[in-house]
């Protein structure tokens, strides 16, 4: 087993309005792969390193990479830095797409001037979303692009509505919200129409509940998802967040390995393989479909699916 040193670190976000230090953490083995580029890890919703971040970093620092991983701002160890207000005395959370993508453009900043290289850019779920606007956004400059791009069990943020009862009354009735109007975080998209942020299958409902806030109160910082209610702006903001739109002829793209759960019915392995039609850099000729992987349910550190995972990116990095 290799010694896996955990720094904590604070970089600083360029967001439309304000710069803002955001904590992060590094993991790293006490003697890493220099030849190996860094990881920027970064996750879906709630992001990084009080949940998936942890576990991601640990398992690639172990191959000898150096991962840096962060909270996004509003969750857990970065809460009360942006994106959060009182309204009739609950705390309630923006989650913005635009936020998180500056929040991994300046991830990749901090990961090139302390590491020396661009970094591979490593997503989870809406993370993946996120991620790739920042690539788009790197192309469209003409700027240095990261090293190696991997999203995994990636999603178009609208396709996410299919799972509710009622898309077009869930639609119209959070857009009549006010835009400070808290609505829970999560429903059960399956069931009769709610008004919650994010709609999730029954199974993935399930597993959240009951595991995930594992990862967290490991971490020391509060139990999944890491707030009580989110703005109803957050949803009409994240319904029309499509950086799909920008890769039609596109070019500066970097390779890519794109990965989804083949019996993930959160996000449908479908999203994977529309996405690997229109990216625009070299992904090989079709994503790859992990059988027996669902929606994170298999990301534990001990289960031979997640060791397969790891093995399958670090091949992918080195092959690039």
């Amino acid at each position: 087993m290799t010694d896996i040193i955990v720094e904590n670190i604070t970089f600083p976000v360029a967001y439309n309005d304000a710069t803002i230090n955001l904590a992060g953490s590094v993991f790293q083995p006490a003697s890493p792969d220099r030849s190996l580029p860094s990881v920027v890890f970064n996750s879906g919703f709630t992001g990084g390193v009080s949940m998936y971040g942890q576990l991601f970093g640990r398992a690639l620092a172990e191959r000898g990479y150096r991962v840096m991983t962060y909270d996004v701002a509003g969750f857990f160890t970065n809460r009360d830095v942006r994106n959060t207000a009182k309204k009739d005395g609950i705390t309630v959370t923006n989650v913005s797409l635009v936020d998180q993508t500056a929040e991994v453009l300046a991830a990749v900043r901090w990961a090139r001037e302390n590491f020396g290289s661009m970094p591979v850019v490593a997503s989870w779920a809406m993370g993946s979303v996120v991620s790739l606007a920042a690539v788009v956004e790197l192309a469209k400059q003409g700027k240095e692009q990261i090293a190696f791009w991997v999203p995994m069990n990636y999603t178009s943020i609208a396709a996410l509505q299919d799972l509710r009862a009622d898309k077009s009354g869930a639609d119209a009735a959070i857009k009549r919200l006010a835009d400070d109007a808290a609505i829970l975080p999560f429903d059960t998209g399956t069931e009769a129409t709610k008004l919650g942020y994010y709609p999730l299958d029954t199974d993935t409902q399930e597993y959240v509940d009951r595991q995930l806030g594992g990862y967290t109160e490991i971490g020391g910082v509060d139990r999944w998802p890491g707030c009580s209610h989110v703005t109803a702006k957050s949803y009409k903001e994240y319904v029309g967040f499509d950086p799909e739109k920008s890769l039609n002829g596109a070019s500066g793209f970097p390779p890519a390995l794109i990965v989804h759960g083949a019996q993930n019915t959160l996000h449908m392995p479908e999203e994977s393989s529309r996405l690997q039609k229109l990216y625009p850099g070299r992904a090989g000729d079709e994503p790859l479909i992990i059988e027996g992987m669902m929606h994170g349910q298999q990301n534990q550190t001990d289960n031979p699916i997640f060791h397969q995972l790891i093995k399958d990116i670090d091949q992918a990095i080195r092959s690039a």
